[in-house]
């Protein structure tokens, strides 16, 4: 995963690949088959491990507002600094690869409907304590904060500053109350 989130995929090469991963091309082919085949894998491991660490944050607190805020937070961390000029590889697989590879393109539409049903879920809980406005749409506000977190990541690409995010977790988290 690492070698395709610091290369891209058209630019990580097969001895970068085996290096990376510490095997011999035998043992390569064997495991993965080719470069798509160990390239789909390491995407899917990143999109499991970001839809787990976003569903914990999420019911990570026993006010989902407050649990929303926390899941900001924590991207507006990993957008700024040495983290944050990383970048994200669905990011960069999106700009890469879409709308061209639709196996790629499923992956990332998948992901992004997870992600906005788990903000729509703690928006729901909060709903019901009274946290937010029972008049907003779930669906519709669960996809702008879904949005709004990409885009720092983006930002983030462009060496954005951790007091900028900050400031922009505040802006994206008004329409919340």
């Amino acid at each position: 995963m690492n070698v395709f989130w610091d290369r891209g995929y058209h630019d990580a090469s097969l001895p970068d690949l085996l290096d990376g991963m510490e095997l011999s091309r035998g043992s390569f082919y064997k495991a993965f088959g080719d470069k798509r085949g160990v390239f789909l894998r390491a995407l899917d491991v990143y999109i499991d491990d970001a839809v787990r660490q976003v569903g914990d944050s999420l019911s990570g607190d026993a006010s989902p507002k407050a649990a929303i805020r926390a899941a900001f937070e924590r991207h507006a961390e990993l957008s700024s600094g040495k983290d944050g000029l990383r970048g994200c590889f669905v990011v960069l697989t999106a700009t890469e690869m879409l709308p061209g590879d639709k196996e790629v393109s499923a992956r990332i539409s998948r992901l992004f409907r997870r992600l906005q049903d788990l903000f729509a879920a703690a928006i729901i809980r909060a709903q019901a304590l009274g946290e937010i406005d029972q008049l907003l749409d779930e669906r519709a506000l669960a996809r702008f904060l879904v949005c709004q977190i990409q885009g720092m990541r983006v930002l983030g690409k462009a060496g954005a500053e951790q007091d900028d995010m900050r400031a922009m977790v505040d802006l994206a988290l008004k329409p919340l109350g």
